[in-house]
């Protein structure tokens, strides 16, 4: 079937991606080991590593996105839809995800005018470093093009769940 193969095929991709993601953690540790012990053992800070730091933190932040939609990690209120059919919580579940795609694709919109502008002025940080941070801003709306698709599996999933009664497997 055709939305089964779609929504596996976005699962996928983003579980892949996700597995990736969860690697930067060790960098992410490294560079801020590395900058604790240079800058409080040795007496000697350096420049970048807090930067690089918060950096490949905001990476790690903004690919987790799709996870996040993936395993349904967000607020979620289940006080009434646990007792509806599920149907019923198929439908509603698919309104709910229209809003959040349409939320995504305005983000996707607007951070890729933003990493675009930033390209094109090859725009550097403020800090004592002055790193080039255009590369890391047109990350911005790959993350956000992902977890967007990851909404479109979800709503596809409920509007499985809304037509048929049955989850899609």
């Amino acid at each position: 079937m055709a939305i089964r193969s779609v929504v596996s095929g976005i699962d996928r991709l983003n579980n892949s991606i996700t597995n990736c993601n969860m690697l930067l953690i060790f960098p992410l540790i490294g560079v801020m080991l590395f900058d604790v012990v240079i800058r409080y053992f040795l007496n000697s800070p350096v420049i970048w590593g807090t930067e690089l730091g918060m950096m490949i933190f905001g990476l790690y932040m903004i690919f987790s996105g799709p996870s996040s939609v993936l395993d349904k990690v967000q607020v979620g209120i289940d006080l009434f839809s646990s007792k509806w059919k599920p149907r019923t919580r198929g439908m509603v579940s698919c309104i709910t995800y229209i809003f959040t795609a349409v939320l995504f694709f305005q983000l996707l919109i607007t951070s890729a005018i933003y990493a675009l502008e930033s390209w094109e002025m090859q725009e550097v940080s403020c800090s004592a470093w002055g790193q080039p941070v255009y590369h890391w801003k047109a990350l911005i709306p790959v993350a956000f093009f992902l977890t967007f698709l990851q909404t479109i599996a979800e709503f596809l999933r409920n509007f499985w769940l809304a037509l048929t009664g049955k989850e899609l497997e």
